[in-house]
């Protein structure tokens, strides 16, 4: 395979996160915490129904997540990613979509990199997630 055909084949990352650690990490650190791992809107949106703060499991299901979008990027050790630069959405039926910004974006563009589907799950005390992203 050329290296142009590696740049657009299609890429498969995925996460294991618990949720514990996570319930933990916002006990103790609170916003700072959710800013660090989290962009504003997601915060918004996991906090829409009126909850103080997004519950654990959520945010471990978009922790696994952007950890799987990471592996999809893979960023060389000079390429640091913030975790606000990969944004998690639900659409009006409750699907997760991937937006990208900054540094996240720029390894998208030059990976040829565009087109993102992402799943999520969360049982025992784990979340799970799967990112795929395909030639744009």
């Amino acid at each position: 395979m050329s290296a142009v055909d590696a740049a657009v084949a299609p890429r498969v990352g995925c996460d294991l996160q618990g949720v514990a650690p996570v319930a933990e990490s916002i006990a103790r650190q609170g916003e700072r915490y959710l800013r660090a791992v989290l962009a504003p809107e997601e915060i918004a949106e996991l906090t829409r129904s009126g909850a103080a703060k997004p519950s654990a499991e959520s945010v471990a299901g978009r922790f696994a997540a952007k950890e799987a979008v990471l592996k999809v990027l893979r960023p060389s050790p000079e390429d640091a990613v913030p975790w606000p630069h990969i944004v998690l959405r639900t659409d009006a039926h409750g699907a997760p979509g991937v937006q990208l910004r900054g540094t996240a974006a720029r390894l998208a563009g030059e990976a040829g990199l565009g087109g993102w589907s992402v799943s999520t799950s969360h049982d025992g005390g784990f979340a799970l997630a799967v990112a795929l992203a395909t030639a744009s």
